[in-house]
């Protein structure tokens, strides 16, 4: 479950500048999803993502092959250095240092099932800083299936005098991995760090009975949260929030239509109090949605959009606005303004 209508790196523009350099540790790369993500906020980052499977390694490769600022080292972060045993799973999302428990196969079935074991290189973060000369991480984010706190251990140098500000990390309530640390082990561990925790964004259950098994959680540096309960300025990051400061920025007074008909839209219109006055659709290319409404709002395909007389059109998804972007082409070659809210896209 969702506890915000964004993700951590969206409420990190609070913390970071959008055109800072900023220097990112993503540990757990995968495919390259919060590599990208990251990016996209920070355009001058240089973000340097740690992978062991071998299995999602070509697509991580590939992504970091699409632009600057990507890096990639092929190995599993830990709290020392040498060689260890990595378990590939069923889902390559499941696959970790540590072998799924009963209970863990229980909540995810083949997902979690071993496939095999493969030997890789294990590395910690203070040690892969120093043999590559850096002195500075912004931002660290830990996913390594219940591994995590192994993996914040062996970055103990960074955390205490690297000038990392943030810490995204994926933890566990219920031990879906053998040996995993849980919640109250890496809080408590950050705490002795100076970080405390600002955000937990998501929180998932398992099983029949509903158990609360993991999480992600996301810890600012004392004196960087200290420096944010100050602030006045702060942004509502909230969907309707960003619509509202998106229409007022542009200065967009005539008719308005949101794209995109899913979650996002649904959460930002009846919060957008007299600025849905503004919103007279919303374009969905969904065949199935024609003829339907969202808080009263029309819903339109592309084509009908054209002949609505519209100023502007606001991109309402937080996780499809590039394809959006693309989609509404026809609508910007017509002379209609199209107002992105997360990223800055050209062409």
């Amino acid at each position: 479950m969702k506890l915000f209508p964004h993700d951590a790196y969206q409420s990190l523009t609070r913390v970071f500048r959008g055109d800072e350099a900023v220097v990112a540790l993503d540990v757990g790369g995968n495919e390259g999803h919060t590599a990208r993500r990251m990016l996209g906020l920070w355009p001058s980052a240089r973000v340097v993502a740690f992978e062991p499977s071998p299995a999602i390694l070509p697509v991580l490769r590939a992504e970091a092959m699409k632009g600057p600022g990507f890096e990639v080292v092929e190995a599993a972060v830990g709290s020392r250095e040498g060689k260890v045993s990595f378990h590939v799973t069923g889902d390559h999302w499941c696959s970790s240092v540590l072998p799924p428990s009963e209970l863990g196969k229980r909540y995810y079935g083949s997902w979690l099932e071993v496939s095999r074991k493969v030997e890789v290189p294990l590395v910690t973060l203070d040690g892969w800083a120093g043999r590559n000369g850096v002195k500075r991480v912004d931002l660290i984010k830990v996913d390594t299936q219940g591994y995590d706190l192994e993996v914040l251990k062996g970055a103990e140098g960074l955390l205490r005098t690297g000038g990392v500000r943030a810490v995204n990390c994926e933890f566990q309530f219920a031990p879906e991995y053998e040996g995993c640390s849980t919640f109250s082990e890496i809080d408590q561990y950050m705490k002795g760090l100076g970080f405390y925790l600002y955000q937990i964004h998501e929180v998932w259950t398992k099983g029949n009975e509903e158990q609360t098994s993991c999480g992600d959680g996301l810890w600012l540096k004392a004196e960087v949260l200290a420096e944010l309960r100050g602030r006045s300025d702060l942004p509502d990051l909230t969907p309707a929030g960003r619509m509202r400061r998106a229409m007022a920025e542009r200065g967009v007074n005539g008719p308005v239509a949101v794209y995109g008909a899913g979650r996002h839209t649904r959460q930002a219109l009846p919060a957008l109090g007299e600025s849905a006055g503004k919103v007279v659709a919303v374009i969905d290319d969904n065949p199935a949605l024609r003829g339907t409404a969202i808080e009263g709002k029309p819903v339109i395909d592309s084509r009908e959009a054209m002949n609505r007389g519209l100023k502007a059109v606001v991109l309402s998804s937080d996780v499809h606005e590039a394809a959006l972007w693309r989609a509404a082409a026809g609508l910007r070659a017509n002379g209609v303004e199209v107002i992105a809210l997360y990223g800055r896209y050209e062409g």
